[in-house]
């Protein structure tokens, strides 16, 4: 081989394995967990981590769930007065919404609790700019809730 078309294999070689490995970039070097493998406090982890990236509602400084039992979580609301709000939030009477925001620039989810008189009562709004964080956050709440319904199945078959 001439000494030209040597080097010009040699560049193309370079130039080849440089855009072959750029198109990593960006992208995550490991699969997402499985959501079904996840415990309740990884899957609490995630919703917290929505919260954060989420806009919150005026005046809210803080909001973060803690789990209460294996079918009640508490949300904890600290607003910039210092005052903090404690909402219990029933897994199995609980349902989860997914809605353009009123404003038309993104999503809203909501957790909306089903009361004794057929109302429902929205215990929590979570804005979000992109649908597979909501549609993440929904899934994360709904593994809590599969949870739940499996150890009260567990518990009232014994």
């Amino acid at each position: 081989m001439p000494r030209p078309l040597a080097w010009a294999a040699t560049a193309a070689l370079l130039a080849l394995g440089l855009l072959v490995s750029g198109c990593t970039d960006g992208y995550p070097s490991e699969d997402a967990p499985n959501v079904r493998h996840m415990t309740g406090d990884q899957h609490l982890r995630a919703l917290n981590n929505y919260l954060a990236l989420g806009a919150t509602a005026s005046g809210t400084v803080h909001r973060k769930l803690v789990s209460q039992d294996d079918c009640h979580v508490v949300l904890k609301k600290r607003r910039e007065a210092g005052q903090v709000q404690r909402i219990v939030i029933p897994l199995l009477e609980t349902s989860v919404e997914i809605a353009t925001q009123p404003t038309g620039s993104g999503l809203r989810v909501k957790l909306a609790q089903h009361l004794d008189d057929g109302e429902r009562e929205v215990r929590l709004k979570l804005d979000l700019d992109r649908w597979i964080d909501a549609v993440a956050w929904r899934s994360h709440f709904q593994q809590l809730q599969m949870n739940c319904r499996e150890i009260s199945e567990g518990a009232a078959a014994a």
